[in-house]
């Protein structure tokens, strides 16, 4: 029966598109209105929250989530998680327990609605190419973790192509070794046969997402960063199963 999926998702995929960019845009603009009444992000933030959920919805994708009692209700910590799909960020946002804010590429800013939108819900953008701009960007996180936010990392930077977990960049250890928070793990699964990179053929599905226990940093240092780095790659490693 899978020639059937395939036939039905030819058809459904445009639709899904323009579905895609009509609740983006308006979603967005309630964003950018509501936000100037929620200078912290919190309440627009279920608006994501919700944009994240429909999508999944309209694309046939179910979610499972195991571990969410290792999350503390109202602690922050910097979220790292392997990256396989653009798929991974709908589900974190629409079913991880916590308010997240995302460290994103800065061309991401120029998007007409969901640019600004994203910048107004808290989100954080930093210039890759510019290392030193990039810090002072992502001082701006404080004040996210001041107001019980969580910031996510994909320390791989970008999406496997293949499954397997690429190097880890350090920004995102820096940070938690700065702002002494625990690093909360997270293994994703599924999202890539959802929707590969360079791929624009969606097939519904399941993702499944393991919430590991928190790795605090005290043991750790900016001289020891490469050693943290190592223990959460291996716990996010032990949980993947694609």
């Amino acid at each position: 029966m899978k020639w059937v999926v395939h036939f039905f998702m030819f058809f459904y995929r445009p639709i899904f598109i323009l579905f895609l960019a009509v609740n983006t845009t308006i979603l967005g603009i309630i964003t950018i209105a509501l936000s100037y009444f929620d200078p912290n992000g919190n309440r627009v933030h279920y608006i994501g929250k919700f944009w994240s959920r429909l999508n999944l919805l309209f694309s046939g994708v179910r979610v499972k989530v195991e571990g969410r009692e290792n999350i503390e209700p109202g602690k922050p910590y910097v979220v790292m998680s392997n990256h396989q799909s653009h798929y991974d960020v709908w589900a974190l946002i629409g079913y991880l327990p916590l308010q997240l804010r995302w460290v994103m590429k800065k061309e991401l800013r120029k998007i007409p609605i969901f640019g600004l939108g994203c910048e107004r819900m808290g989100h954080i953008y930093i210039d890759r190419k510019n290392p030193e701009q990039s810090h002072k960007e992502l001082e701006i996180a404080r004040k996210k973790f001041e107001a019980g936010a969580s910031v996510v990392f994909f320390p791989e930077g970008t999406r496997s192509p293949d499954g397997n977990l690429l190097p880890f960049k350090k920004g995102g250890f820096v940070m938690a070794l700065q702002h002494g928070l625990p690093i909360l793990p997270i293994t994703v699964n599924g999202s890539r046969k959802i929707l590969p990179k360079g791929s624009l053929m969606l097939m519904p599905g399941k993702i499944d997402i393991t919430i590991h226990p928190p790795v605090p940093t005290s043991g750790f240092s900016l001289e020891t960063k490469e050693a943290l780095m190592e223990k959460v790659r291996s716990i996010i490693q032990s949980g993947k199963r694609d």
